[in-house]
């Protein structure tokens, strides 16, 4: 006996995606004159904080096994957080780390 087909889920999640779009638009849109400038800066910040996370969850995925001298990641880690401190540009953060992670690679394949 099946209680639900799949269209009827597929409007289910239509229906709540539209539902938590309006509830956190509405925050930002209506309250957006009453928020205090700390807030604004504090908002600021959550996509380069969240992007942190997502990087640094993706380097460190076996924990304190993962800083070994055999992982390229963590090279290219520490050298686009010198590119983003030194040019402050999410793009050119992004294309030098994997840059230098592709290289490695490479490089490792060519001695190997």
């Amino acid at each position: 006996m099946q209680l639900y087909n799949s269209i009827d889920i597929w409007i289910l999640m239509v229906i709540c995606g539209v539902i938590t779009f309006l509830i956190r638009f509405s925050f930002l849109k209506f309250a957006n004159d009453t928020l205090i400038e700390n807030m604004k800066e504090f908002l600021s910040y959550m996509p380069a904080s969240i992007f942190a996370a997502i990087i640094t969850g993706g380097v460190f995925n076996k924990g304190i096994n993962s800083i070994s001298v055999d992982n390229f990641k963590v090279y290219a880690m520490i050298f686009a957080l010198f590119i983003a401190y030194r040019f402050k540009n999410i793009i050119l953060t992004i294309c030098s780390g994997l840059a230098i992670l592709w290289g490695l690679n490479f490089i490792n394949r060519l001695i190997s």
